[in-house]
């Protein structure tokens, strides 16, 4: 039976300005990406965030209901639905400017959900933040608990700092996914594939029983208990843009735990790696089919068929 999969975070909406080119207003945000992800993969999450009553409020909820993602009651009292805009030069580069409201609702369910997957400003820009991970805290030992910081360096605090909160919800996770540029920014000069391994079993040493660095088209790197292993990329289909490529990786990496049993009934997906190398294959697989197309537009679970054998 699918367990209740919660996300908690930001959803907000991308503005993207080119040059010579009306804006674009695309729904985005962390934890928005990965719930429409799992959702296109045939499961029901939940999103717990903050949205204003706004027309972009609007496209939210509208992107959430074409995906099969609930919002839960109480998360549209913002006074404005949060934006990121980001402004293209000439050359490429883009400069950014947040217009953010980063509280978070009450989270009140009758039953602690089966998973809960958190990260990004929602777990970690205040004042919100301290609500996420009280929660996440007080179900530790109920709910399979996932986290990805996918940090803002812009808009967040400073390394040191930010370092104390990411620490709590490290450990009170089951699997971690971070990137090797967030490690980098965390903790600077950590850049080789040593040094991303040395990190990530200092994760682990506080409490998950999977940390995963994801390295763009270089792949995966993973520390467990039993060992580490490393998961090629997948990049079989040409590369348009790589907007929502880690969340996109995020939910399937949720969706194959699910899928296998690991989010519910106590088993670690460490002690198998069969089962592991085939969760973590299959997410470079919808990663590797969202970087194919503009924006965070995760693939369907029907999309998945022609990649099952290389699973």
């Amino acid at each position: 039976m699918d367990p209740d999969i919660l996300l908690i975070g930001e959803a907000l909406i991308d503005v993207v300005c080119r040059p010579g080119q009306a804006p674009q207003r695309i729904p985005g945000g962390s934890p928005l990406n990965v719930a429409v992800g799992l959702g296109r993969l045939g499961h029901a999450p939940m999103l717990a965030t903050w949205l204003g009553s706004d027309a972009d409020g609007q496209a939210i909820r509208a992107q959430c209901a074409s995906s099969g993602v609930s919002i839960l009651p109480g998360c549209d009292h913002a006074m404005y639905t949060s934006t990121a805009e980001a402004t293209i030069d000439a050359a490429g580069h883009a400069s950014y400017v947040f217009f953010l409201d980063c509280q978070m609702p009450p989270i009140r369910l009758e039953t602690p959900p089966g998973v809960i997957h958190t990260g990004s400003l929602g777990a970690l820009v205040d004042p919100g933040a301290e609500v996420v991970l009280d929660y996440v805290e007080a179900h530790r030992h109920h709910s399979f608990i996932t986290f990805d910081p996918n940090v803002r360096p812009m808009i967040m605090d400073p390394p040191k700092r930010l370092l104390e909160r990411v620490g709590r919800y490290v450990a009170a996770s089951d699997v971690v996914k971070v990137s090797d540029e967030d490690l980098a920014w965390l903790y600077p000069g950590t850049k080789s594939r040593r040094h991303l391994i040395a990190r990530a079993r200092e994760w682990l040493a506080m409490g998950p029983d999977v940390v995963v660095v994801t390295r763009g088209a270089q792949g995966a790197l993973v520390a467990t208990a039993s060992g580490d292993l490393t998961v090629p990329a997948d990049t079989t289909r040409a590369l348009r843009d790589t907007i929502g490529a880690g969340d996109s990786f995020m939910a399937g990496l949720i969706h194959g735990l699910v899928t296998h049993g690991y989010a519910t009934g106590g088993r670690r997906p460490s002690e198998n790696w069969t089962d592991l190398r085939s969760i973590l294959a299959q997410a470079s697989i919808i990663a590797g089919i969202t970087v194919s197309r503009v924006g965070a537009d995760p693939p369907w679970l029907a999309e998945l068929s022609p990649y099952a054998s290389n699973s």
